[in-house]
């Protein structure tokens, strides 16, 4: 656990860091944005991405190349906070770097399923790859899903794919696969969390985790229902085990009912309620990004734990991410304004 001197001084960084984020009304500016080349000169000039962005021509950048940009400034964001903390109380905060190991795993999957594992090279986050546990540009030239494993043999993650193999192509695979990751991913983090931290900080870490999973379980049981009709018994199996704000029991209900709209029915009678109202939102994830976005911002504001603040800001800045690529998104498919506005996370807030 850091030092008590360390911990204030690192949440007192994270809020301030906080205080550069994209506003509402830098968001409306974006939306108001033509071209991908206009959004970047936007960025680079009235916002916090200026350094990142500082070599990036924005006359010839396309979407693909301005996104991988953005995408690092989270990592950016977590390596300074990282020096904040002695080498000897590092343990816990390695939670990041297992996500983003286990995000270029699934990304680099997608595209082997796809046929098109050569163009994973041209997404790789090269930033990444002298603090990855495994190389990653080996990585890029792995050719099949015997490769991968020989690749990951020594990480903890050739135990999980290898009870699955993608290659018939079984879209149930590449869902039992994310879930296999997540399911490992949350399990770390909480073993990290009890082994680091005691008292409040604990408390407080465990239940912010839990609000996370007691969302992707939400999510993974809306869309399961929605677009693949699955059964309660498959939907059971997916589940990550560990619920906070919802009810077992609650949760059990949804897996039982008979489509997604009677499961969303359910939880009106739930802490999650406000962010899931019938009408509010066309995918799950938006009702579930609210949630998160409205929990990790009071979160960040009422903790001066140098980890709780780096937890939940790591998760806002990531929802900060998301919207700027859905505005650059919606740019390239044409969507008007207004609606893209409707996809944002927290720009009423």
């Amino acid at each position: 656990m850091a030092g008590t001197s360390d911990s204030i001084a690192l949440a007192t960084k994270i809020h301030a860091m906080f205080g550069k984020r994209i506003t509402a009304d830098n968001y409306r500016e974006l939306l108001r944005k033509q071209s991908v080349g206009e959004i970047a000169v936007y960025l680079k000039q009235q916002t916090n991405y200026s350094d990142l962005l500082h070599d990036v021509n924005e006359s010839s950048v396309h979407r693909g190349q301005l996104e991988n940009v953005l995408r690092r400034a989270i990592y950016e964001d977590y390596t300074r906070m990282l020096v904040y903390i002695s080498p000897n109380n590092r343990k816990f905060y390695r939670f990041f770097l297992v996500r983003m190991e286990i995000n270029e795993i699934l990304s680099y999957l997608r595209f082997l399923n796809a046929g098109r594992e050569t163009e994973y090279l041209f997404s790789l986050p090269s930033y990444f790859a002298e603090h990855a546990d495994f190389d990653l540009y080996g990585l890029a030239k792995v050719r099949s899903f015997d490769e991968l494993l020989r690749l990951l043999a020594d990480t903890p993650y050739a135990d999980i794919l290898r009870n699955y193999d993608p290659a018939g192509g079984d879209a149930r695979d590449s869902v039992q696969i994310d879930n296999a990751f997540e399911q490992y991913y949350y399990k770390y983090l909480n073993h990290a969390i009890e082994n680091n931290f005691a008292g409040q900080d604990k408390d407080k870490l465990k239940r912010a985790v839990g609000v996370e999973i007691d969302l992707q379980n939400i999510t993974q049981i809306i869309r399961l229902k929605r677009y693949f009709h699955a059964s309660p018994d498959y939907i059971r199996s997916l589940l990550i085990p560990h619920t906070v704000r919802i009810k077992a029991d609650a949760l059990n209900k949804m897996v039982e009912a008979p489509d997604a709209d009677a499961a969303l029915a359910i939880l009106a009678d739930t802490g999650y309620a406000a962010f899931f109202t019938p009408g509010s939102f066309d995918y799950i994830e938006e009702g579930a990004n609210r949630a998160v976005y409205a929990y990790n911002k009071k979160l960040l504001a009422t903790s001066n734990s140098s980890a709780v603040a780096m937890l939940a800001y790591l998760n806002l800045k990531q929802l900060e991410l998301q919207n700027v690529i859905t505005i650059i998104e919606s740019v390239r498919y044409g969507l008007h304004p207004a609606d893209t506005e409707k996809l944002l996370v927290g720009v009423t807030a």
